[in-house]
């Protein structure tokens, strides 16, 4: 992928996030795959508790939003330390169906509440999640 291309994606995810403080995303495991990959989200100010946001986004490379879920009814006490691609968790509407994630491309995760946190990754062409 081209530096140029991984512009609009760098520029959404700075939108999305502001100046809070960061939640910290993670992939759940090191043996993550598409189509279903799990993600991990910590609030280092709440150790221990589960992290309190409002809304998921998954976006591509171009910046589109790809999946949207938000909480219902919208605030910020809504909130999982764990997240399936494509499923929503209790508590939380789709808002966009999770499209489908190809192997060779790249993607961000973005979870904003007060705080927000973000974490890019790619799938590899064996369906790998990096």
């Amino acid at each position: 992928m081209r530096a140029r291309s991984r512009v609009p994606l760098a520029l959404a995810v700075l939108l999305l996030a502001g100046c809070q403080p960061a939640f910290r995303l993670a992939l759940a495991s090191a043996e993550e795959r598409i189509p279903r990959p799990r993600f991990v989200v910590e609030d280092p100010a709440r150790p221990g508790q589960a992290p309190r946001f409002h809304t998921i986004k998954a976006l591509d490379a171009s910046g589109a939003v790809i999946w949207h879920l938000r909480a219902e009814p919208f605030d910020d006490r809504h909130g999982v330390s764990g997240l399936v691609y494509g499923e929503a968790p209790a508590g939380f509407a789709t808002i966009a169906a999770a499209a489908p994630l190809k192997a060779g491309e790249e993607y961000a995760l973005v979870v904003i509440g007060i705080p927000y946190g973000s974490l890019r990754f790619r799938v590899d062409s064996d369906g790998r999640v990096r």
